[in-house]
């Protein structure tokens, strides 16, 4: 067995992805993100932007909430 392709089951799983963690990883500034951190890839950004940054997720629920 390659102990390069090897990923350890309990290795925590991150982003829209599923993967564990690499390269550059964003925190989603919603506390109460199921998912929290985020690949840039997977987002779309290629360096950390100013201010607040929402994942997709938490993005798509807040415009459901403000149209109530």
């Amino acid at each position: 067995q390659d102990d390069m392709t090897y990923i350890d089951p309990n290795e925590p799983r991150y982003c829209l992805c599923n993967q564990v963690s690499y390269g550059e990883m964003i925190c989603c500034d919603n506390p109460n993100c199921a998912i929290e951190w985020f690949h840039y890839g997977c987002v779309g950004i290629t360096e950390a932007p100013k201010g607040k940054w929402y994942c997709p997720q938490c993005v798509a629920q807040m415009k459901k909430k403000s149209r109530k």
